[in-house]
């Protein structure tokens, strides 16, 4: 779990041309997961996200980018199919993608912290259980924990 989160905090430095190689290795190491790829969008790596959904879909970079940009609900989950994406998994990427898509065109103000919260609510909120409904569950945990250490060192600095 430690390797994934350094790995998600690896993707902010990586600039989009190195995204390829990054994707390669964590493909080698077997960590280049359905899990590791909703904790991408999750977070707000649209980029990284859709670099991946090239490699393993071996659609066009150019098809993949315009599809999350505005593409329909159908489109995507045909190319999530494409990349090896289980069906459970494209209701919650959709959602997320669709936020950042909002924040993206300043339609909305949104972090990790909101976006998990209505990804976990798309799988069936807090009592959800299974272990998509874990994986959501982890990660909003981890954003409330950021977003109160961030608050904490705000107010010490003060």
């Amino acid at each position: 779990d430690a390797c994934v989160k350094a790995s998600v905090t690896l993707i902010e430095g990586t600039r989009q041309e190195e995204h390829a190689a990054l994707i390669e290795h964590l493909r080698l190491r077997g960590d280049l997961t359905a899990s590791f790829l909703i904790r991408t969008i999750a977070h707000g790596k649209v980029d990284f996200f859709g670099s991946a959904l090239v490699a393993l879909s071996q659609q066009s970079e150019q098809r993949v980018r315009a599809l999350l940009a505005g593409g329909h609900d159908v489109a995507l989950q045909a190319l999530f199919r494409s990349a090896g994406l289980a069906a459970a998994t494209h209701a919650i990427i959709l959602r997320a993608l669709k936020i950042w898509r909002e924040v993206a065109n300043g339609k909305r103000v949104a972090g990790v912290q909101e976006v998990s919260w209505l990804m976990l609510k798309e799988v069936g909120g807090q009592s959800a259980e299974g272990d998509l409904a874990t994986l959501v569950k982890s990660i909003h945990l981890d954003a409330l924990r950021e977003n109160a250490r961030g608050h904490a060192l705000a107010i010490a600095a003060a």
